[in-house]
């Protein structure tokens, strides 16, 4: 499977005031999510196969990334993330380019979101066998959701494995927005557009804003983040008594 590269720029977080006035559509309006998309639709359908996750660049950098396909069918596509938060990040992403955000979605497209998530469900079935090629995946636990304010345009659900400990895990702000109400669960999501036939629970901008922004916690014990900062919890998190990140802690 071929690898996507596009280029990136890292643009300026934006002001509360600015971000307000978005809504909860996309806060940029950076292509790199519908190139790949673009690009994506021309290759072949891999089927049920799946590639073994990448091991994750050096350092964490940002530079120009080359997204690799692990999998794709006729109604998505799975990369990694350029940036990844977790040990195993990736992107489902729909290859429908009017799905612009969570905003574009109606009752019609439940039936997407849960292709969408059986196939994350499946990847996580490969990641824990041999045939995934790296054993310290195999005993992750993982959960599939939206950022309530994305920042890229095209809609993507976020698998990620609950460690929070990539990379490129390094402001609070990356860390409120998978382990506080920000990130809305994918199965939440399709109950909402059963019951309201559109998404409701990214409309509270106020508030999403402030769970953005707030004072990081351990998301599995509430011990704040300290003095330390971000780097300080990290490290507590990784020996937190309460941590579920592996399936042999649960």
């Amino acid at each position: 499977m071929r690898r996507l590269s596009v280029s990136l720029s890292a643009g300026g977080a934006a002001g509360r005031r600015s971000a307000l006035k978005a809504g909860s559509e996309p806060r940029t309006k950076l292509p790199f999510l519908r190139r790949i998309v673009n690009e994506a639709r021309h290759l072949p359908d891999t089927t049920d196969t799946f590639l073994p996750y990448p091991p994750h660049a050096s350092g964490g950098t940002k530079k120009d990334t080359a997204c690799e396909v692990l999998y794709k069918d006729p109604q998505c596509v799975v990369v990694k993330d350029a940036f990844p938060k977790s040990l195993l990040h990736c992107l489902v992403i729909p290859l429908d380019l009017s799905l612009v955000s969570l905003n574009s979605l109606h009752a019609g497209h439940v039936k997407l979101l849960e292709h969408m998530m059986g196939v994350a469900e499946k990847y996580v079935l490969f990641l824990r066998t041999a045939a995934s090629g790296d054993a310290s995946l195999r005993s992750f636990t993982y959960m599939m959701g939206f950022h309530a304010l994305p920042s890229l345009p095209q809609l993507h659900m976020h698998l990620v494995s609950r460690d929070f400990d990539g990379p490129c895990m390094k402001t609070k702000k990356h860390y409120n927005t998978f382990t506080t109400q920000f990130f809305l669960p994918a199965h939440n999501v399709v109950r909402d557009l059963q019951d309201n036939g559109r998404v409701t629970l990214n409309k509270d901008v106020a508030t999403l804003l402030q769970l953005e922004e707030g004072e990081p916690c351990c998301h599995w014990c509430g011990a704040p983040a300290g003095s330390g900062g971000l780097p300080q919890l990290r490290a507590h998190v990784r020996s937190c008594s309460s941590n579920r990140a592996y399936r042999n802690n649960c």
